[in-house]
Formats: structure tokens, sequence, C-alpha cells
């Protein structure tokens, strides 16, 4: 069920965010995009009851393949697996001292953060 809840979220994170703007706005990339993913991953693995940080990795995984599709480079997508696997775990990690909307908007400021702090680098 990790596999269909990791699927089911980034579809889902995708039409959201297609319909949301362009992908490129600052806006988008460090406030919209973690909220809309984070709440993706982690409440379609809820809903499923499924594994939380398998549920991120997939969904990792997911934007590892679209990125290689699409840019034709491997890296943007490895950093995608490893960034989703992170939050994945601290998310599990969260859930266990914390309540879900506690947990969810903590990754949510470490995912803006980290967003923020690469389109800056990069």
């Amino acid at each position: 069920m990790f596999v269909l809840a990791g699927l089911l979220s980034a579809v889902l994170a995708r039409c959201i965010l297609g319909l949301v703007g362009q992908a490129g706005s600052m806006v988008i990339i460090v406030l919209v995009a973690p909220v809309v993913e984070e709440v993706a991953k982690t409440g379609s693995a809820l809903l499923l009851d499924t594994d939380i940080f398998l549920a991120h990795m997939v969904f990792g995984g997911a934007e590892l393949v679209s990125d290689f599709l699409n840019r034709r480079s491997l890296w943007p997508g490895l950093v995608a697996l490893v960034l989703h696997s992170i939050l994945g775990i601290a998310t599990a990690w969260l859930l266990g001292y914390v309540g879900v909307t506690i947990a969810v908007a903590l990754v949510v400021l470490l995912h803006g953060l980290w967003n923020y702090t690469t389109v800056r680098l990069l």
C-alpha cells in the first residue's frame, strides 16, 4: 500500500501544483509546494494506513523518474529521492511525539527552507 500512497500523492501534488500556477515562482517553490507535497504524502499514507517513510520515499522515487525523463539528468532526481526520504523519516519520528498537524507543519517548514536554500544557491 505504501507504493500506492507514494504514487497517489505524487500525482495529486503535480495536479494541484499545476492548477496553482507557474512552477518557477519563488512563492510556489518555497511556500505552496512544500504544503501540497507534505500534506499529500502524509495524508495518503495515513488514509491508506501504510508506512509514512516508505510513502515519502516512493514519492521521491517518482520525482527521480520524472526529473530524469524531463531534464535528462539524474542528479536532481536523486536529490529529490534523498530529500523526500529524510522528510519521511522526520515526519514518522515527529508523529511519535506530536500530533499530525504539528508534525506536518514542522516538516513543511523544513521542506520550505530546503527549497529556499537550493533556489538561492542554484
